[in-house]
């Protein structure tokens, strides 16, 4: 998140990999591709502050399931996404490393 926060884009584009997928079903109830994703990146997502509360990590190979609470100030124009979160996020090494191909967003707040 330290990567969106900051609009570093060729971080982004070094963790998020081509196939990766977005579901927060209390934006959108189709989920988001990464242009999507990543177009919100670069303009409309603003994170103020974020915190991961909380996270457990179950690595099966080449593969991670990372569980978090995460809590954020944000918005997307002149939309408050300010809340607390519960993150599913899938990742997977390959020939370029660890990235994530897919995130699960679920609102607890």
């Amino acid at each position: 998140m330290s990567a969106m926060q900051a609009r570093d884009m060729a971080r982004l584009e070094e963790l998020v990999a081509d196939s990766f997928r977005f579901t927060a079903i209390h934006l959108n109830p189709e989920p988001m591709t990464r242009e999507q994703w990543m177009a919100a990146a670069r303009e409309g997502y603003n994170i103020t502050t974020f915190a991961f509360e909380d996270m457990d990590i179950d690595v099966f190979g080449d593969t991670a399931v990372i569980h978090a609470r995460y809590s954020q100030v944000a918005s997307w124009e002149s939309n408050n996404l300010s809340n607390v979160f519960r993150l599913t996020d899938v990742w997977a090494r390959g020939m370029h490393g660890w990235q994530v191909v897919a995130r699960h967003s679920s609102i607890l707040g």
